[in-house]
């Protein structure tokens, strides 16, 4: 199964935006890996994990065709992961389907054509941001539906089985975001991002279960930044668990993404820093076979 990373930053992005820290003006300077846009992936041909805003682009610069996707996966509703604007435009009226192509076009309808149905499954959170930004538009008629999934169950979709379990990320009020457990074509990975240290029923349920590659978040590197998010002390821990857990099929692999300026060093000093260790520091555009 080919999963392509199609951003590895935090919300800030890499270099962040207004910053002329070391880190960031580091990553200016070097280029290529170093420049992360905001987290999201693409996966089993068909298949994405978020929905930010640069994800059109991103797609579109690593040759990926989104018209053919079938599965959302949403962790959260923050922007930096769901966008629903890009989902807006996806809307055609019923009446359309009976209408001559040129008139279609005439009317300049967001969408001229037919699409596959696109399933999203997210927290409460992401299913009221689809709404509010829909104004009461059709999801039938926007070619999608929405589940919100029940937490530790599995669910099949799109050939696709995975399993929502609670991050410890806060999304609106009390409400948490969703991290991952994801089989598809024959290989098992967890998505773990926006997450800190795993609550006590999320790492029983990892540890019930046998994966391929752990992609998990980074973002606040050696600063101290509470427990909603990995800092690198955290993360080390995060690793320790994968092993005296004996999650792995094989050997472990694990992808850290989500990184943030000014707290993760830049893409070329974080690969010297974890040599030798299981750990690979994702980048925007890498493509990897599970």
């Amino acid at each position: 199964m080919e999963f392509t990373f199609l951003g590895t930053g935090a919300a800030e992005q890499y270099p962040g935006l207004w910053c002329t820290c070391p880190y960031c003006t580091r990553a200016r300077k070097l280029g290529g890996k170093n420049i992360r846009r905001t987290s999201s992936a693409h996966f089993a041909g068909d298949c994405l994990i978020d929905l930010p805003p640069e994800t059109f682009s991103q797609a579109e610069k690593y040759g990926i065709d989104l018209l053919a996707s079938k599965l959302l996966l949403v962790t959260h509703s923050h922007e930096d992961h769901f966008y629903p604007q890009l989902l807006y435009w996806r809307y055609r009226p019923k009446e359309a389907e009976e209408l001559p192509e040129e008139e279609r076009f005439a009317r300049g309808l967001s969408r001229q054509q037919e699409l596959p149905v696109l399933h999203i499954f997210g927290n409460a959170c992401t299913y009221q941001k689809l709404m509010e930004n829909f104004g009461g538009q059709s999801l039938e008629e926007s070619a999608l539906t929405f589940t919100i999934p029940e937490l530790y169950k599995e669910y099949v979709c799109n050939g696709v089985r995975f399993i929502a379990m609670e991050a410890s990320h806060i999304d609106r009020g009390d409400a948490r975001g969703l991290i991952y457990i994801v089989e598809a074509q024959g290989k098992t990975f967890l998505y773990a991002s926006d997450s800190g240290p795993y609550t006590e029923r999320t790492k029983d349920c990892i540890a019930a279960h046998r994966f391929d590659a752990v992609i998990m978040e980074e973002t606040f590197g050696y600063a101290k930044k509470g427990n909603f998010h990995m800092d690198w002390d955290h993360a080390m821990e995060a690793m320790n668990f994968f092993e005296k857990a004996g999650v792995w099929k094989k050997e472990p692999r694990i992808y850290w993404t989500h990184m943030s300026p000014h707290r993760t060093p830049p893409h070329a000093d974080l690969e010297e820093l974890l040599n030798g260790t299981p750990i690979t520091p994702a980048y925007d555009g890498l493509r990897i076979e599970l």
